[in-house]
């Protein structure tokens, strides 16, 4: 089989700006690369056009940067465990370092971007952001164990400064900042994750409940009709993908009027 279309850094610079990503901008990327076909220097060539368009001088790219294997292994799935292994495991796994810890799950876009110089990590061993840019400290600074996407959270904080999204091959239902309107709103399933994440006691391993936890975020998606009828989204199909970007402070406050009409919308 043979290749019949392929992209270039050019490619996506050019179909970042058309959406409306530029300079100075802070921007929170969600992506997936097999979405974009096949890119002639894979992740690299996504990171890249982002940086040269943005200019991480005077702007900011955020990505997500979580650790679920930190989670309790007792509720394993993807890996199950033994229940004679468990306290094996336990006791042997090793904590979060924002250095070192590896991202799970957020595709290798992410992953590469970790690696590239003057990236900052939050110190969050479930929810972690990374960063790079004028404001990458601001950002990462600051990540409470027990409320991972409130409004001091990195995700809070680019709302604060009505920042952006861009979501490369995802939908909302992959996109952090609708968690925020949750936490806005204080809905009541916040405190109803029984989540339990690796952390340190003198020393020692400890998997501690996370107070307030969102629920899944599947549902997310039913969102976007209202949110493009509104003009609040901007998209742009490329192949046979459809990329969007928007201001995440009228998307999360129509996230917001929702849940203030049924605090239950999102997860039903």
């Amino acid at each position: 089989m043979k290749l019949n279309h392929i992209s270039t850094k050019s490619d996506l610079i050019n179909l970042f700006r058309n959406l409306g990503v530029g300079k100075g901008a802070d921007v929170f990327v969600h992506s997936s690369l097999s979405s974009l076909g096949y890119v002639v220097n894979g992740p690299f060539d996504v990171i890249d056009a982002l940086i040269q368009i943005i200019d991480t001088n005077i702007g900011t790219i955020l990505m997500p940067a979580h650790s679920g294997q930190l989670t309790d292994p007792v509720s394993w799935k993807a890996p199950a465990i033994k229940e004679e292994l468990i306290d094996i495991v336990k006791t042997n796994m090793m904590p979060f370092n924002k250095n070192l810890t590896p991202i799970r799950g957020r595709g290798i876009i992410p992953e590469t971007f970790f690696k590239y110089p003057n990236v900052e990590r939050s110190n969050h061993p479930l929810n972690s952001v990374i960063a790079m840019g004028r404001s990458a400290q601001y950002f990462t600074e600051v990540h409470d164990l027990h409320a991972p996407e409130d409004l001091n959270s990195p995700i809070g904080r680019l709302y604060k400064r009505e920042g952006n999204i861009l979501l490369i091959g995802v939908g909302l239902s992959r996109c952090t900042a609708i968690h925020l309107a949750e936490y806005l709103v204080d809905v009541p399933y916040l405190y109803e994750s029984e989540l339990k994440v690796l952390t340190t006691k003198n020393g020692k391993n400890t998997f501690t409940k996370i107070k307030r936890y969102p629920n899944g975020s599947e549902h997310f998606d039913k969102l976007m009709p209202d949110l493009k009828k509104r003009k609040l989204v901007k998209s742009l199909n490329f192949g046979n993908v459809e990329l969007f970007y928007f201001k995440i402070k009228p998307v999360v406050d129509f996230a917001v009027a929702q849940l203030m009409s049924d605090k239950y919308y999102l997860i039903k």
